[in-house]
């Protein structure tokens, strides 16, 4: 089997898009996967629509010049927590044309299970389509008011602490009933709490604790992450380990190399190699 390649936070930066597109060219993966922030960030009703238009045109180009390098590669996409959700139409309007959107999905892909989820904990930023409630316990999110899209619009919104619900907790339950955890690779944009993969540059952890309890419990192969951008530089690690599951954050620096790794899905452990850190 041939190598996957995986990338996540790419926030609309053509530079690294077009690295992804010369990875493919020169290796020809069977496999692509994108774990959220696909969009440029954009705030408001005018970035609701920003995002819209990469979408519907730099983003199609995109997939389609990924066919074009790799004949029969299969394109996997996730949004992310900066991805304004009310878009999520353009992303379906290509279900199995152009990619395959997985979020709250299973999927098998040459053999291999994989499931995603685009859900984070609530972080201090403005956008709140893609944040949750974590388990249904106390939590103080930093931030409980921000802004949703719905029908073209951006509206305000406010998380109730009196009733945190629903939670990423139940989001891996419902996932857990699509496929066995123990055979399945997890593509999740917030990386689990308390690892090397979801330090911020203060030397915090602010991964999620739910998607923690649900790795120590189901012990899946490898899990994919992203979102916390500086984490491999803070924690000097972009991999780390909770019992037999491998955990993978491949960061995005702010620099103009791309930030990935390479790994044969049915051998992880001995193949994952990143695009930065070899």
């Amino acid at each position: 089997m041939s190598e996957w390649f995986f990338t996540s936070d790419l926030h609309g930066q053509g530079a690294l898009y077009e690295q992804v597109v010369a990875q493919v060219a020169m290796r020809r993966p069977p496999v692509v996967i994108l774990g959220g922030d696909l969009a440029p960030h954009a705030t408001g009703s005018e970035g609701l629509t920003r995002q819209r238009v990469f979408l519907q045109g730099f983003f199609v180009e995109f997939a389609r010049r990924l066919r074009e390098a790799a004949p029969g590669l299969e394109l996997l996409v996730l949004m992310g927590n900066d991805d304004w959700a009310d878009n999520m139409d353009v992303l379906e309007q290509h279900e199995g044309a152009l990619w395959r959107v997985f979020h709250g999905r299973a999927l098998a892909v040459d053999g291999v299970r994989l499931a995603g989820l685009s859900w984070v904990p609530i972080t201090p930023f403005g956008i709140k389509d893609w944040e949750r409630w974590e388990d249904g316990d106390e939590e103080s999110p930093p931030r409980l008011d921000g802004w949703v899209s719905r029908d073209g619009a951006v509206e305000p919104h406010r998380f109730d602490p009196a009733h945190r619900a629903p939670t990423i907790a139940g989001a891996l339950a419902e996932l857990e009933a699509q496929t066995p955890p123990g055979d399945t690779l997890f593509v999740l944009h917030s990386p689990p709490r308390g690892t090397r993969c979801d330090m911020i540059g203060a030397h915090v952890h602010v991964g999620s604790r739910a998607i923690r309890a649900f790795i120590e419990r189901r012990q899946p192969p490898l899990v994919l992450s992203g979102h916390i951008h500086e984490s491999p530089r803070v924690s000097s690690s972009w991999r780390d380990r909770l019992g037999e599951t491998i955990i993978v954050n491949p960061g995005q620096f702010g620099t103009p190399w791309l930030c990935g790794v390479w790994f044969d899905p049915r051998h992880v452990a001995e193949s994952l190699r990143h695009t930065v850190h070899g």
